[in-house]
């Protein structure tokens, strides 16, 4: 065993510096399941970024690397361009490396897994990016234009027919993935029931004694029903009107509103799990929405919605142009960019940066948004027709990369066969030396 494992630290070793091929052995399946641990380079003052967007019109999602926040080759790659009917809103897990879109043409919301390759082109260290080939289904039957994932895994999507703004548990998609259910044994839990479950919940504790109460040890114990929550919902809640994009930061949920956005609020504040007041939860208390206040009206709709460390992001069409807003805690709209045609999603870059797709303008842009300007300079980043859907993708590096591809379907392999237990060790170190 000692002889082995030399044998392989001698072959590993002197391609420390210069990279590993790590592929799954079955050959067929190397456009999805090969795997390359990043070679050594020097570092690089800006990461390595990869755009997705979604086209209704052309069925499709596709990729395309960026350079100064447009694309490095001028073109765009097919990354899903099957089994889609009309891909709308998407959005990326960036933890867990899995992407979301909503097909609008199948009222379905898909999950897929994203694979990195790491090859050269024209001398340059190049990436392609695949999916695993695996569609899982996590809700089917709802009017679904616009998804999104937060950052413990929740799903929110808004039901444009029913015309609420809903949550999957991410629990629940885990046991969709481990096939303990399928997609549509998922049952909507109503905001009414919650309310009652809320106030019933609240009698039994006013009901106790306070040592009783004292004893009570709070728990938190996954969701192990296939539900999804339908925590907002026009029939009851007066900020609920048409839904369009849905964002959350983890605690605080944030929705448009497509119509009568003047009088419901173009932009509506939430939360993730929301709580009735105290005076509210009393088994007698007088029927009341969960709480949820405007953060801008003014105009009849919106579309797409995103968030900043310190902004609120929607796009909007009035006045027959389409802008895209930021909005400060407290402050007024401000319109960044008031030149665009039809603009959908939205995707903050995680620093000073918005992107957005113009449906009609064919087009994704991108757009400074570290601080108050009007009309910030737009930079073409990708061409799509019909582009609809945007998210980006950073890929990690040093020890985020090795737990990012040791996070495949597949499990890292080496060219013949996996690699010895005893040396998984020299993943981290290899990986250390990524990008």
């Amino acid at each position: 065993v000692a002889a082995l494992a030399l044998a392989w630290v001698a072959v590993l070793l002197p391609v420390l510096g210069a990279g590993v091929s790590v592929r799954s052995p079955n050959a067929t399946a190397a456009a999805i399941t090969d795997y390359f641990l990043p070679r050594f380079a020097a570092p690089k003052l800006t990461p390595t970024q990869f755009l997705f967007v979604s086209s209704p019109t052309e069925h499709k999602v596709v990729y395309t690397e960026l350079k100064n926040f447009k694309s490095a080759t001028g073109r765009t790659f097919a990354l899903i361009d099957s089994g889609l009917l009309e891909p709308a809103g998407i959005a990326f897990d960036p933890s867990r490396g899995f992407l979301y879109v909503a097909d609008r043409g199948a009222s379905r919301i898909y999950r897929y897994r994203v694979l990195v390759q790491e090859g050269s082109s024209s001398g340059r260290q190049a990436y392609t990016l695949a999916t695993d080939g695996v569609q899982l289904c996590v809700m089917q039957g709802a009017a679904v234009e616009f998804v999104s994932v937060d950052i413990s895994g929740d799903v929110f999507y808004s039901d444009q027919t029913r015309n609420t703004v809903n949550r999957i548990p991410a629990d629940t998609i885990d046991r969709l993935a481990e096939g303990a259910y399928q997609c549509g044994d998922l049952r909507i839990k109503s905001e009414k029931v919650q309310m009652q479950e809320a106030r019933a919940s609240a009698s039994e504790l006013e009901s106790m004694a306070d040592a009783e109460r004292e004893e009570l040890q709070p728990t938190d114990a996954p969701n192990t029903e296939p539900v999804v929550f339908s925590i907002y919902e026009s029939s009851l809640n007066p900020h609920v009107t048409a839904p369009g994009g849905v964002a959350s930061d983890g605690a605080r949920l944030y929705w448009t509103n497509k119509a009568a956005g003047a009088e419901a609020g173009v932009l509506v504040q939430g939360q993730v799990q929301p709580e009735l007041p105290p005076s509210m939860a009393r088994a007698n208390a007088t029927a009341v929405p969960f709480p949820s206040r405007p953060l801008a009206s003014g105009i009849s709709g919106a579309y797409g919605v995103a968030t900043s460390t310190t902004m609120v992001f929607y796009s909007a069409n009035h006045s027959g142009s389409g802008f895209v807003y930021g909005l400060v805690p407290g402050g007024q709209p401000h319109a960044f960019a008031s030149s665009l045609i039809s603009p959908r999603g939205l995707c903050w870059d995680g620093d000073n940066t918005l992107y957005v797709a113009d449906e009609r303008g064919n087009s994704v842009f991108s757009l400074p948004v570290g601080r108050l300007m009007d009309d910030a300079p737009l930079t073409q980043s990708a061409a799509l027709t019909g582009a609809f859907g945007v998210a980006l993708f950073t890929l990690p590096a040093g020890a985020a990369a090795a737990e990012f591809f040791a996070r495949s379907s597949a499990g890292p392999r080496l060219a013949g066969g996996p690699l010895p237990a005893a040396l998984q060790w020299l993943l981290p170190l290899l990986a250390a030396r990524a990008l």
